[in-house]
C-alpha cells in the first residue's frame, strides 16, 4: 500500500507540474502586448526555437526570412521580438537610449581567477561600461593610430612576401586574412606577432578554438540561462577542463593565459621597453603618470583586443576581397584608383592610414563590403526599458527582449535603394550628400551609438592599408571549385572556401 501511495503521490506531482508548465507557457504565449506579433507559432511557446533555427550557421538567411513573411516586427521567442524597421535604430541603439544590454551578452563574459570578467564588449551596465571605456579610449582614437601603423606595415610585408611565394596556386584566403589580422592586432598589443603568417599554421589551434567557442556562445546565448548550468558554472568548466576523455576547447582561457604570459616578458624587461607604442607598453607608461590599473583590468582590455579585433577584421577583409573578385567592374575601377595615385606619387610604400582615407572608391568599396556582409550577423539584442516602447503601432512592455540585425537591415530598400541586395560601391559616391549620410547613420557594422566598438579606428586602418596593397601588386580570380564561398554564422558571420589564384602584376604603364 506504501508503495503504491508514493507512486500515485509521484504521479499526481508529475500531472501538477506539467500542467503548471502548460499553463505558463499559455499565458506567455498570449501575454498582452505580444500575442498580436505575428511570427512562428512555436516561437510564441519555447525559447528553444531560435537555437534549434541558427543550429545550422544561416542565421542571416534565417531572419531575413522571418520579416519577409512577417513583416517589419516579427516575435521569434515567448519574451523576444525582432524588428527591421529603421526607425527603431536610433530609439532602441541612439546615444540617449535606456535600451541596455541583454542577458545574451553574459554568454561572452570572459573568466579570471574563477569569476566572469565583463569586457566592453559583454558588459551590460552602461556606468561599467563607461568606466571601462574611459582609461583606454584615448589609445583608439585617430590621432593614436599612426603610431600603430609600422606593425601593419610589418604583417603587410610579411603577406605580401607569402602571396609572391604562393603565386599561382589556388590560396585560401579566408585562411590567411585571419592570419594577417590576428597576427596584426597581436603586434598592436603587444607588440609580438603570434607567428601566424610566418609559421603558416593556426598556432597553438587559438583560431580553432575561437570557432568552437563562437558556436558554442551563439547558440547558448539564445537562451542564457543555459549558460549558468555549462560553462558559465564554474565545477562544471572545471570538471570539463580536467575530464581526460574529450578535448573541449577553452578558448577564453588561453587568450587570458597567453595575455598575462605578455605581461610578465614585458615586466621582466621592462628597462627596455621605453619607446614601445603598443597597448601593453602604453598602458604601464600611463600607470607612471599615476595613473594605476589593476591586473584584472589590464587582462581585460589587452585580452579584449586579441577576441575582438581578431574576427571582425578578418571577416571585413574576406567580405571585400571576394565582392571584388566577383565583381570585375569594381575590381577595375578599384585598380584604376590605386595606379593612379601611386602614378601620382599620391601613396606610399607602404600605404598610410591618411593616404587610405584619400581614396574615395577605396573607401566606397570598403563600406559596401560591410554593408552586404557584417561581421555581426545577429539581433544586437537591448531590452524595453521601464515604460516600455512603440514599434510598428505595437507597444512592447518593460522588460521584453528587442534587437536589429545588421544582416537585415543593411539589405533595407527604402534605405538603401532597390538593389540593396546587390554590391555597388557606387552608391556610396554616386547618391546625395544628404541621403549618404541617411545610409552612414543606419549602418550597424561596428554597433551604433554608445556601444560602437571602440576598435573601429584600428580595424578601419588595417583594411585601408592591406587591401590596396594587394590590389596594386597582385591581379586576383577566383579559383575555387565551388561558384561561392561557404558562411557559417554563430554571432559572426565567418567565412570558408574564399580561395583565390593571385599573378604579380607586371610594372603598371605611365599615363
Amino acid at each position: 500500500m506504501e508503495y503504491l501511495h508514493s507512486h500515485n503521490t509521484l504521479y499526481v506531482c508529475l500531472v501538477f507540474l506539467v500542467v503548471f508548465i502548460v499553463i505558463k507557457s499559455t499565458s506567455t504565449a498570449f501575454k498582452p502586448g505580444l500575442r498580436s506579433i505575428p511570427g512562428p507559432f512555436i516561437a510564441r511557446f519555447s525559447c528553444l526555437y531560435r537555437p534549434w533555427k541558427i543550429a545550422k550557421g544561416d542565421a542571416p538567411d534565417f531572419y531575413r526570412r522571418l520579416h519577409q513573411q512577417y513583416g517589419p516586427i516579427v516575435r521569434t521567442g515567448p519574451n523576444t521580438v525582432d524588428i527591421s524597421d529603421p526607425k527603431a535604430i536610433p530609439i532602441i541603439y541612439g546615444i540617449n537610449s535606456k535600451f541596455l544590454k541583454s542577458p545574451f551578452y553574459d554568454t561572452f563574459h570572459p573568466v579570471y581567477e574563477d569569476n566572469p570578467m565583463p569586457s566592453m564588449f559583454s558588459v551590460r551596465d552602461p556606468v561599467q561600461h563607461q568606466a571601462l571605456r574611459r582609461p583606454v579610449a584615448q589609445k583608439f582614437s585617430m590621432s593614436s593610430i599612426k603610431a600603430l601603423e609600422p606593425f601593419a606595415n610589418e604583417c603587410t610585408n610579411i603577406f605580401v612576401d607569402a602571396m609572391r611565394d604562393l603565386e599561382g596556386q589556388c590560396v585560401d584566403l579566408s585562411v590567411w586574412l585571419q592570419w594577417y589580422a590576428f597576427d596584426v592586432i597581436g603586434a598592436i598589443t603587444f607588440q609580438r606577432r603570434f607567428g601566424f603568417m610566418e609559421k603558416r599554421q593556426d598556432v597553438e589551434g587559438m583560431i580553432d578554438a575561437l570557432d568552437k567557442g563562437l558556436y558554442y556562445g551563439g547558440i547558448v546565448s539564445q537562451v542564457p540561462a543555459l549558460h549558468h548550468w555549462l560553462l558559465g558554472n564554474r565545477w562544471v568548466a572545471k570538471f570539463i577542463a580536467m575530464q581526460p576523455f574529450i578535448d573541449v576547447a577553452h578558448p577564453l582561457r588561453t587568450i587570458l593565459e597567453f595575455t598575462q604570459k605578455c605581461i610578465d616578458d614585458y615586466d621582466r624587461n621592462s628597462a627596455d621597453h621605453a619607446d614601445r607604442p603598443d597597448f601593453l607598453a602604453w598602458l604601464r607608461g600611463e600607470e607612471t603618470k599615476g595613473k594605476p590599473m589593476p591586473n584584472r583590468d589590464m587582462i581585460n582590455h589587452l585580452s579584449n583586443n586579441l577576441l575582438a579585433g581578431s574576427d571582425t577584421t578578418a571577416i571585413s577583409l574576406r567580405a571585400i576581397i571576394y565582392f571584388l573578385v566577383k565583381n570585375v567592374s569594381a575590381y577595375h575601377k578599384l585598380q584604376h584608383e590605386i595606379d593612379q595615385a601611386d602614378q601620382a606619387g599620391r601613396i606610399s610604400e607602404y600605404i598610410t592610414y591618411a593616404e587610405c582615407l584619400e581614396l574615395p572608391y577605396l573607401q566606397a568599396v570598403m563600406k559596401e563590403a560591410m554593408r552586404c556582409h557584417p561581421g555581426v550577423s545577429f539581433p544586437l539584442e537591448r531590452v524595453v526599458p521601464e515604460g516600455g516602447a512603440t514599434f510598428s503601432d505595437i507597444h512592447l512592455k518593460q522588460g521584453t527582449i528587442v534587437g536589429i540585425n545588421p544582416a537585415v537591415i543593411h539589405h533595407d530598400k527604402t534605405m538603401f535603394g532597390d538593389d540593396a541586395d546587390a554590391f555597388r560601391p557606387e552608391r556610396w559616391i554616386e547618391s546625395s550628400e544628404a541621403h549618404i549620410k541617411l545610409m552612414d547613420r543606419h549602418l550597424m557594422t561596428f554597433g551604433y551609438g554608445s556601444r560602437t566598438c571602440i576598435g573601429k579606428n584600428i580595424s578601419i586602418m588595417e583594411m585601408g592599408k592591406l587591401v590596396p596593397q594587394i590590389i596594386r601588386h597582385f591581379q586576383l580570380e577566383w579559383a575555387s571549385d565551388q561558384p561561392e564561398w561557404n558562411v557559417q554564422t554563430f554571432f559572426f558571420a565567418k567565412q570558408h572556401g574564399l580561395k583565390c589564384r593571385l599573378r604579380r602584376r607586371q610594372q603598371v604603364p605611365q599615363p
